[in-house]
Parts: C-alpha cells; sequence; structure tokens
C-alpha cells in the first residue's frame, strides 16, 4: 500500500494536462434560426426515414444484448437544437440528443434481475452503460456526408408513452417511433440573446469571472509546483493552492451542470429556464469546459491514487449499490 500524498498524485496528473485555457465554446442555443430544419436530417418537416431507423438500430441492437423486450418498455425522440431552426450554427460536429423514455414497470417485469432497483438507480444503470458503451460508437454518426456526434440519455420522469417526453420540458422533440413532431421548435426572433432579461446576462458574466479566477489560481499553482524543489515547503504549499483551486473548480462545475438538470426536472421550465441559459452562457464562454478540464484532471488522479492504494478504481456508491441489489436479487449467486 503506498504512502505518497493524494497531491502527489493531483500534481502528476495536472503537470502532464499542463494549463487550463478557456476557449469561446460551441453553441446554438444565441444563434439566429435558419428558415428551415437541417436538410440532412429532414425532407421538408419530416425525418428521413433513414435517419430515424439508423438511429433506432444503434440503441436496440446494443440493448438487446443486454434486456429482453426492449421495444415494449421503451420510446425515442430525437431533442435539442439539432432539430430547431438553430442548426447551422459553428458547434463542432451536430449534437443530436436521443431522449428515451422508459416504463419502468415494464422493464422490471422483462428483466427482472433489476427488480431491486429504484427508478433512480435503474437510471444510473442504463444511462452509465449507454455513456461508457454506446456513446464512443455513436460519437462520429455521419448522415448526409456530415458528421454528427449522437448521444442517449434516460431522464427518470421521460416515460414510454407518447407523451412521456413532455415531463422534461424540451426545446423541441421529433418521436422516433410513431415519426411525428411531439413537440415543435419555436420560431424564434433573428437574435435570440434579446429574448433573456439582462440581470441574466450579468449574473452569468459574474460567475464567469468567478471560473477564470478559479482556472487563473489553478494555473499559477501548477506552474509554481512545476519549478520549485520536490517536497519543499515552497512546493507543498503550491500543491495545496492548487488543490484548493481544483476542489473550487468542482463545486463550480457541479453547480452549473447539476444546475441544468433543474431546468428539465419538476418546477423546471425547460430550454428557456435560467439554469439551461447559465450553462449554455457558460458553455459559449468556454468556461465550463475548461472547468470541466479540471474536474477530468482530479478524477485521474482519483483513479492513479486509488490503483496505487487498492490496485483498481474504487466504484461509486451509484455503480456499486445496483451491482449489490442485483447481486442480492439473484440469491447472492456468483
Amino acid at each position: 500500500m503506498s504512502n505518497v500524498s493524494p497531491q502527489f498524485y493531483l500534481n502528476k496528473a495536472a503537470q502532464a494536462h499542463g494549463d487550463v485555457t478557456p476557449v469561446s465554446g460551441q453553441s446554438g442555443y444565441f444563434s439566429t434560426p435558419e428558415i428551415g430544419l437541417d436538410p440532412v436530417l429532414f425532407n421538408g418537416d419530416s425525418i428521413r426515414l433513414e435517419v430515424a431507423e439508423h438511429i433506432r438500430r444503434e440503441l436496440y441492437t446494443f440493448w438487446l444484448g443486454r434486456y429482453r423486450n426492449p421495444h415494449t418498455w421503451s420510446r425515442l425522440w430525437l431533442a435539442g437544437s439539432g432539430i430547431s431552426y438553430q442548426w447551422a450554427a459553428a458547434r463542432g460536429n451536430g449534437d443530436l440528443d436521443v431522449m428515451v423514455g422508459i416504463d419502468a414497470a415494464e422493464f422490471r417485469a422483462s428483466n427482472p434481475i433489476y427488480g431491486a432497483l429504484s427508478n433512480a438507480e435503474l437510471a444510473d444503470h442504463i444511462n452509465g452503460e449507454l455513456k461508457a458503451w454506446l456513446w464512443p460508437s455513436t460519437a462520429e454518426t455521419e448522415f448526409g456526408g456530415k458528421i454528427f456526434e449522437v448521444t442517449y440519455y434516460w431522464n427518470q420522469r421521460c416515460t414510454a408513452d407518447p407523451y412521456g417526453v413532455e415531463n422534461i420540458h424540451p426545446y423541441a422533440a421529433y418521436d422516433l417511433i410513431s415519426l411525428s413532431w411531439a413537440i415543435r421548435p419555436p420560431k424564434l426572433p433573428v437574435n435570440p440573446r434579446k429574448l433573456y432579461p439582462r440581470e441574466w446576462w450579468q449574473a452569468a458574466d459574474s460567475e464567469a469571472d468567478t471560473a477564470r479566477r478559479i482556472i487563473s489560481r489553478y494555473n499559477a499553482a501548477r506552474e509554481r509546483a512545476a519549478v520549485v524543489p520536490s517536497g519543499s515547503p515552497g512546493q507543498i504549499n503550491a500543491l495545496t493552492a492548487m488543490r484548493l483551486a481544483a476542489s473550487q473548480a468542482a463545486d463550480l462545475f457541479d453547480s452549473i451542470h447539476t444546475g441544468r438538470k433543474a431546468a428539465f426536472g419538476p418546477g423546471g421550465s425547460g430550454y428557456g429556464d435560467w439554469a439551461n441559459f447559465r450553462w449554455q452562457a457558460h458553455k459559449q464562454d468556454g468556461t465550463v469546459m475548461a472547468l470541466a478540464e479540471i474536474v477530468n484532471v482530479s478524477r485521474a488522479a482519483v483513479a492513479d491514487a486509488s490503483m496505487a492504494l487498492y490496485g483498481g478504481p474504487v466504484e461509486s456508491a451509484s455503480v456499486a449499490l445496483p451491482k449489490a441489489l442485483m447481486w442480492a436479487n439473484q440469491g447472492g449467486a456468483a
């Protein structure tokens, strides 16, 4: 078992990564809308059949190797700005968000091994699998010579009935089962930025300034730790400052990222909610992605420390608990 301090692993990961610099992001949220929908995805107002079939096939092929009867307990919608009139904004590969609706009771009936999981635990499990095993294979999906990043996600409030997606207040949603609009994208003004009050912009700008100060302190501490003698009081002070800045970066990132989920939860107003505006403003500014870089450095440090201390990663409660419940549901069988 290693006696090396956690700060050693943070410093190792930080030095390997280098400085973190906010770069203006890519987002269609504030962009000028087009007259029509993306012709690569739509033929006029209707989804292209080959697009819908490909998106359905990717998910159901993945699920049929893991679960029984997925077609009976699920429904799929395309959602977000990629199917809106703001589709042409510069944002790297186009994002195609596939919202999954699941009838949890029907899922458990078809897959009784998961009967002990709550809806929240089931959502963690399903989304964890999708992110780890399906997203990498759909991250560069080509339609009509254009590359899209296709992601699948189940918000547990999104049920499998034809109106289930309305529970999460999406900006737009196209039903990939019935091949029809569940929620049509709104017609927006030429400058959508004017839709949001000045106070929102002021709050987001102030928070972005805070983020940049945290990032600056992190970079300064990292650079200091790299040049002072190893184990010296100067390095210890630098590592302490870097660890504090990394903790502050994680707190702010979690607040912005987790807060966004509130926009699509009970009491939220969806795409135009302050919590989503806040996320989009930081995304455009580049601060949220810079904060995420620091978070990822910290995670790499934790993984290195776990490997040294325990020979492998320590599973989080959201992963370990469902495994334990499924194991118990099988009667403790290996």
